[in-house]
């Protein structure tokens, strides 16, 4: 029997949405959503001790990341059956076969009959979740209509990537403008992927340098601060602490002296908040990607769940080179931009409700 099929959209696509009408609607998903439920509980109409279907459509937005250990789950299902591994099941049973999809196995995964589980979901990836369910008798529900409500789920592990570049200038290109009348109040862009966490560079730009050291000789290292902000904008919450990864670009530096002050480590350092099975999940998560990071330019902090209610601020104490600085002198570059680069990776929960009608058969006499 097959409980679900699989999708892969190359384009935003068409979706079902709506209990048992049939109505086909454009669903797009919003930037603020890595998960999507594309519409809710799809419920055949039931009559008692006979069996019908739920379904849920879930889809990976296209402008998103890819999705890890995604489990869909259904709560408060009994008295009804799930009809699997070839009977009728409790919801909450430990599952005893394997399933459709890759993680469907409670004798590995801790999966129950209530509840799917993915291992991956690509962006613009959609999934139809299917259970067989079969409704109490007309006996348990003493002969009445019966409008029971279930809850629905999404648990998945996601990351939301966040690029900014930062204009610098130096104090006597940023004077000569203001005396010529010219724009120096000037930001660089940003751009964000699809997630819940949503980032935003809250650094004021432009940053001004100084060059101190006398000609023909090297200057020191200038140091500065970039403050972003991360805010929760999904309909969700975020089940785990929040890994956040830092890149930065050559001849920038960390404030070595400030950093581990406020919770910042080197790649590959282990501490008391990431310890190396924290390190693998990340490696884990990013995949491939981890190969684009210069490991040697990437820091990383945790961010506690119990410390993160609807948003918190990011905080990270930089510094140009004494190299870059000279460079930057003896060739007469009064402005240049660096981009830096934010993700959080996390493991967030969604959730929703419906009802499933059964009516008695009444006959006509």
């Amino acid at each position: 029997m097959m409980f679900f099929g699989i999708l892969i959209f190359v384009a935003l696509v068409f979706g079902c949405i709506g209990g048992d009408q049939g109505n086909v609607n454009e669903t797009k998903l919003e930037v603020t959503e890595g998960i999507g439920i594309v519409g809710t509980l799809k419920i055949d109409s039931l009559n008692p001790g006979l069996d019908g279907y739920i379904s849920l459509t879930v889809r990976n937005n296209l402008g998103g990341e890819t999705a890890r250990d995604v489990t869909v789950s259904l709560d408060n299902l009994n008295p009804f059956k799930v009809y699997d591994c070839g009977g009728y099941r409790l919801a909450s049973e430990e599952r005893n076969c394997t399933g459709q999809f890759d993680l469907d196995d409670g004798r590995t995964y801790n999966t129950v009959y209530g509840t799917h589980k993915t291992s991956r979901l690509a962006p613009g990836e959609e999934i139809d979740v299917l259970w067989r369910i079969r409704a109490p008798n007309a006996t348990e529900i003493s002969n009445i209509a019966l409008k029971h409500p279930v809850y629905y789920s999404v648990a998945y592990t996601y990351r939301t990537g966040f690029h900014q570049n930062v204009i610098f200038m130096s104090q006597q290109e940023q004077m000569r403008r203001r005396q010529a009348g010219e724009e120096y109040l000037v930001t660089g862009e940003s751009g964000s992927t699809a997630g819940e966490l949503r980032m935003s560079g809250s650094t004021q730009q432009p940053i001004t340098f100084f060059f101190n050291a006398d000609p023909g000789e090297k200057e020191q290292p200038f140091s500065f601060p970039l403050q972003f902000a991360v805010e929760n904008q999904g309909s969700g919450i975020p089940l785990s602490d929040v890994v956040v990864l830092f890149e930065y670009p050559s001849r920038v530096a960390p404030d070595e002296t400030e950093m581990t002050t406020y919770g910042w480590h080197k790649w590959n350092q282990t501490s008391d908040v990431c310890d190396s099975a924290c390190i693998q999940n990340i490696n884990t998560t990013f995949g491939d990607d981890m190969n684009t990071m210069d490991k040697d330019r990437t820091l990383y902090k945790v961010v506690k769940k119990e410390d993160f209610i609807k948003s918190f601020n990011i905080y990270i104490p930089l510094k140009l080179t004494g190299d870059e600085l000279t460079e930057l002198k003896e060739s007469n570059i009064p402005l240049k931009i660096y981009t830096f680069r934010l993700f959080t990776m996390y493991t967030y929960f969604i959730e929703g409700k419906d009802y499933i009608n059964v009516y008695p058969i009444r006959i006509k006499g």
